[in-house]
């Protein structure tokens, strides 16, 4: 039986490198990916299951080479009913370069590192829910995005 904490860890991999058989394996049909519902503009993004994921891993990827997740760390509570259910909280750093289109803002070319927390909810050896908070502000500012400025 696979762990929780591993399913959830293995989808940082899943977003380094787009593999869509280990998205099919991971990410249930029903995955909601809470991160996607405000971008209206990219709907591939909101779709369920892992069609979404993979939509989201390729926006990462084409925005950002070298695309890694640095876990710091990882805890999973089971299901008081079932160890097969739970949610995992994971601690990450995502680094790579700017190459891509990010957030209306050309490619700089600058190296970034972006602080993050996932939520995720895992049952039966799959991801069926995502949500995450983020230093968007300090990745933007690290772009050279300012306040005030047009894009």
């Amino acid at each position: 039986m696979t762990s929780l904490k591993t399913v959830a860890l293995e989808s940082f991999r899943l977003i380094e490198t787009g593999d869509a058989e280990l998205a099919q394996r991971i990410i249930s049909p029903d995955f909601v990916n809470q991160e996607a519902d405000d971008d209206p503009d990219d709907p591939e993004r909101q779709l369920p299951g892992p069609a979404g994921f993979l939509a989201t891993s390729q926006w990462l990827r084409d925005a950002f080479s070298d695309l890694h997740f640095e876990l710091q760390e990882a805890l999973a509570e089971t299901s008081a009913t079932t160890s097969d259910e739970g949610v995992v909280i994971s601690a990450a750093t995502m680094t790579g370069r700017h190459v891509g289109r990010f957030n209306g803002i050309e490619p700089t070319g600058k190296r970034i590192s972006h602080k993050q927390v996932h939520i995720f909810r895992v049952s039966d050896a799959r991801i069926t829910h995502h949500r995450a908070v983020r230093d968007d502000l300090g990745l933007l500012l690290q772009l050279g995005w300012r306040p005030g400025a047009q894009r």
